[in-house]
């Protein structure tokens, strides 16, 4: 389908293409930052992290102040260290984030949890990673099942 656009009483070409209609179009995003609010500890934090993940999937990671992880009401807050732990972390390695958490000095460190990334998700039956699956659909021809239909009909 030729597309032209007006332009000083003139109708310009601007080539082929097709037309989508508002409704057809979606905005795929990447992920979301939460933020935790206040927690009683790390491990509560941990928690809030887990439970907004398993809610939402589009939540990659979810942060907090470390000075609002220790269940004081902190006023201040600014930018700092920034500390990422796996949302599914052990005892052990939440012990440093801990640390963090009640030295007085560090109130301005983000405490980040992030999804981890399974590598066992990233391939499917055929070996093909989810990226070069991703890089596919980027690069192949939409096709609606009207016009497949008419395309396969046409052979």
């Amino acid at each position: 389908m030729k597309i032209f656009v007006k332009k000083d009483n003139n109708l310009k070409p601007l080539g082929e293409g097709k037309i989508y209609s508002k409704s057809q179009l979606r905005l795929n995003e990447d992920g979301f930052d939460a933020n935790l609010g206040m927690a009683n500890g790390i491990q509560q934090a941990q928690m809030k992290a887990k439970q907004m993940m398993s809610k939402n999937p589009t939540i990659n990671s979810a942060s907090a102040d470390a000075g609002k992880l220790d269940g004081q009401n902190d006023t201040t807050g600014g930018e700092g260290l920034n500390l990422q732990v796996p949302v599914n972390a052990t005892g052990s390695q939440l012990a440093q984030a801990q640390r963090m958490v009640k030295d007085q000095s560090a109130d301005d460190a983000q405490i980040t949890f992030t999804k981890p990334q399974s590598q066992t998700s990233m391939n499917d039956g055929n070996g093909l990673g989810e990226s070069r699956i991703i890089e596919m659909r980027k690069n192949s021809i939409p096709f609606t099942k009207k016009e497949l239909s008419n395309f396969l009909s046409t052979l």
